[in-house]
């Protein structure tokens, strides 16, 4: 288990745990890893204050990409790669 001072986000456990905080939030990391990282956060309050910008951030990020696209928008965009693909004669 990771462990360091709950206010020192700058030792090493803490740097080993934000360089993976990505495939953190990804869920990209072995059920060993997780765990480590998890427990790391639940102890550290500068890294878990990290962690929750991050979670945050990456959530409006996701709803910000995930919005709807006007359907006016795909037809120009449609006709736009078109009318690119066509040859052009001259």
């Amino acid at each position: 288990m990771i462990h360091n001072d709950p206010i020192d986000p700058t030792g090493s456990d803490c740097d080993d745990a934000l360089a993976s905080l990505y495939q953190y939030l990804d869920q990209e990391l072995n059920t060993a890893s997780s765990e480590t990282i998890r427990a790391h956060l639940d102890e550290c309050h500068g890294c878990n204050g990290r962690f929750d910008f991050e979670r945050r951030l990456k959530t409006v990020v996701h709803d910000r990409l995930s919005e709807d696209v006007p359907p006016e928008f795909l037809d120009r965009l449609r006709q736009a790669l078109s009318d690119e693909q066509q040859p052009t004669v001259g």
